[in-house]
């Protein structure tokens, strides 16, 4: 592994690895893509570019004075540079060096050695409006500006004097939001993730979009302009494309978009970013996408897919399996966008074990394929754990661990709001984050019984905040268990994963094509359509395909726990054709019951009485309550003391109340026998009787306890 220099690393998902895969040769990554410098805190993840410049990638993110470069998008080297633009910027290479400025700014900065992060300023434009500045290079050397951030500005383009910067005739309006024919462009309030109007406003059924984050790319001579769409609160942000064969136009609309657009699973949202050539010469998109960390913490991280040029010209992505694991850009297949591991996500709804849950937080949503939900541990103690029970012995490739920060001082984990993201603000100033000795601490063990472990992963002395850590582990392992322990959380937080995905092969594990299917345009509104499907037996999720043309599906959603769909997506004019493919990893299906792990519904209730009263509904001192819960036949109330106690059905009849003395709460023997006993109530179905409900109080050195039993 290549030695990195100063301050290091940027995507902790492709970057970062175990203790026991550390010396690997990494050939796979997944999203999301935290951006890390060093120890600080997890930065912003904004409107990426990225670019080849003498040999190396240079990636480049808003907000900060620096950047980074690598030799194989593996192995990265983080730069300072406080001659750097920062802010939204554009960075393009122009006579053998790279210049950059930055959005609604004047300034040009050009890199004496982008290397060593010496930049100088060379000159000033025309105008501090540039709204998303980006700037273009054409192959005969002229130089052109692309800008728009706005829901009722165009976007525009302008040729720029190469010496001066400055304005070569006037801007030309190109192209602006049109929401009555483009679907996906279109902001609904069932897409917003958390709103920026603080209470202010509801989002209403439709508004216009931001349209924002102009990037040009050239290929195969024509002239593809990227634009973002939508708005970062919203899962449905996302790319679109429009091509001209003239960098200032006319350009025309792409009927295949959106290019990159992701609406479910894991990572979602795909927008405000840009389209590169590899050194293979193969395309890539990388974009900004919302994140959501702690209690109220939000921003943006990154993500990144495979793009391609079809024969016709249509420039698409494909972003059906955008979270799971894919190839690195060298070991990418020349041509096309297949590019994602034959490997199935095997933890996805599987059954969860855990040694403690914190009020709602239940263990499933670590197993849902939501990053907005979580399971947390009642405390961030060490030992506190997670285990995924996968149903059957697999093949486990890769772990990718996705943590929370649920109760912690620092609820966003240093991240800041909207807008600024994560760093804060709009400001263009190198920013330090808060940096911390130690982040998440965890091992990872597996077992075939749950009872002998393996440790497979250990990070007890973890110096990086790693939101999203994927690990592709050096030699695959076989087991049906995978636990996460934790060492030690930071800022106070509790234990607690948004998601734990582990992704692996089994004998059985398959890919089909779903023969019954329908798909409905709504006659009123074409933009949307509703998709349903017959379930198919054991599958674990489906990515309904959809496109303009019967070969050229290359749009896509994917759908876990439902057989139906409803997208609003779609282009106004054009026929679409729809196809369904089901997935399994082949092992067996889980499904959780929830009167087993949530209850009944029924809850009964303690309380002590300070003397007397309608004990069915006071609320007196020491109240508790417990959940009954289908199949737990013993429940406990623990610190009894010597009083009135009343134990009642909560809000309904009382079940038992009584005076308990100092003989009854307290004993030395070893093994006390209960001091009292009392039958509560029958139990039944129907019309069944199934058994008995009963309590029992038994002796402590300093209190009792109740215990409740289920008796059939």
């Amino acid at each position: 592994m290549k030695p990195l220099f100063r301050k290091t690393l940027l995507c902790a998902a492709v970057l970062t690895a175990g203790i026991a895969v550390q010396a690997q040769t990494r050939h796979t990554f997944a999203n999301p893509l935290d951006v890390v410098v060093g120890n600080e805190r997890a930065v912003r993840g904004g409107e990426p570019v990225v670019i080849i410049f003498e040999d190396d990638y240079f990636l480049f993110v808003s907000h900060r004075r620096g950047y980074w470069y690598s030799p194989d998008f593996r192995n990265w080297t983080y730069v300072d540079a406080p001659g750097y633009p920062a802010g939204v910027v554009s960075v393009v290479e122009m006579d053998g060096k790279l210049i950059g400025c930055s959005m609604n700014n004047r300034n040009v900065y050009r890199a004496i050695d982008p290397r060593k992060g010496e930049w100088e300023k060379i000159g000033e434009l025309s105008s501090d409006r540039y709204g998303d500045a980006n700037m273009f290079v054409d192959d005969d050397g002229r130089l052109y500006m692309y800008f728009g951030w706005s829901q009722i500005m165009p976007f525009q383009v302008v040729e720029l004097d190469k010496e001066t910067f400055k304005e070569k005739g006037e801007p030309k309006p190109l192209f602006w939001s049109d929401i009555k024919n483009h679907g996906f462009e279109v902001r609904k309030p069932e897409d917003v993730i958390y709103s920026i109007f603080n209470g202010r406003r509801d989002y209403g059924p439709e508004e216009l979009p931001w349209i924002e984050g102009p990037y040009m790319i050239k290929h195969n001579g024509k002239y593809y302009l990227q634009y973002a769409a939508i708005g970062l609160e919203f899962i449905s942000y996302s790319h679109g494309i429009y091509v001209s064969d003239s960098p200032m136009g006319p350009f025309t609309y792409s009927e295949h978009n959106p290019l990159t657009f992701k609406t479910s699973g894991f990572q979602v949202g795909a927008g405000h970013g840009s389209t590169f050539h590899d050194k293979k010469g193969n395309l890539w998109t990388i974009c900004m996408i919302p994140a959501q960390y702690g209690e109220g913490g939000r921003g943006s991280e990154l993500a990144i897919y495979p793009t391609a040029v079809d024969k016709q010209g249509v420039m698409y992505s494909n972003t059906a399996l955008g979270d799971y694991p894919q190839y690195y850009p060298d070991e990418r297949k020349v041509g096309g966008v297949d590019n994602y591991v034959d490997w199935k996500l095997l933890s996805v709804n599987k059954k969860a074990i855990v040694s403690s849950t914190f009020e709602n937080y239940v263990p499933s949503q670590a197993l849902d394929e939501d990053f907005k939900t979580c399971w947390v541990a009642a405390t961030g103690d060490a030992g506190e754990f997670f285990t995924v029970d996968l149903g059957a012995k697999a093949t486990i490739n890769a772990i990718q661990l996705n943590w929370d920060h649920i109760g912690a001082a620092r609820a966003g984990g240093g991240r800041g709001g909207m807008g600024g993201g994560m760093m804060g603000g709009m400001g263009g100033g190198a920013r330090t984050q808060q940096a911390e000795q130690l982040y998440q601490c965890y091992e990872v063990f597996v077992s075939d019984n749950n009872s002998s472990w393996t440790k497979i992963i250990s990070k007890p002395q973890n110096k990086m905040e790693l939101k999203h850590e994927y690990i592709e582990l050096e030699k695959p392992v076989s087991a049906r268990y995978v636990k996460v322990v934790n060492v030690a959380t930071y800022d106070g937080a509790k234990f607690s994963i948004k998601d734990l995905r582990v992704f692996g092969t089994t004998p059985n594990m398959k890919t089909q094509k779903v023969k019954k299917f329908m798909a409905v345009r709504n006659p009123e509104d074409r933009r949307e359509a509703n998709v349903i499907w017959e379930p198919v037996a054991g599958a674990d999720g489906y990515i309904v395909r959809y496109g303009i043309e019967k070969k050229k599906l290359y749009n896509s959603y994917i759908v876990y726990g439902k057989n139906e769909l409803y997208m609003h997506s779609l282009n106004t004019s054009p026929n679409y054709y729809f196809e369904v493919e089901a997935f399994t990893s082949g092992l067996p299906q889980y499904r959780e019951n929830p009167r087993e792990t949530i209850g009944l519904g029924a809850e009964l209730q303690i309380a002590k009485r300070a003397g007397g009263g309608n004990a069915g509904y006071a609320q007196g001192a020491g109240t508790r309550y417990i959940m009954l819960k289908e199949n737990v036949n013993e429940y406990w109330f623990d610190d009894i003391d010597a009083g009135t106690w009343t134990l009642s059905h909560s809000y309904g009849p009382v079940l038992w109340s009584g005076q308990l003395s100092e003989t009854d709460v307290i004993s030395t023997a070893a093994n006390p026998k209960p001091t009292l006993t009392a039958k509560l109530t029958l139990l039944g179905e129907g019309t069944k009787t199934t058994g008995t409900l009963e309590m029992q109080v038994i002796p402590g050195k300093e209190k009792a306890r109740i215990k409740i039993v289920v008796s059939k």
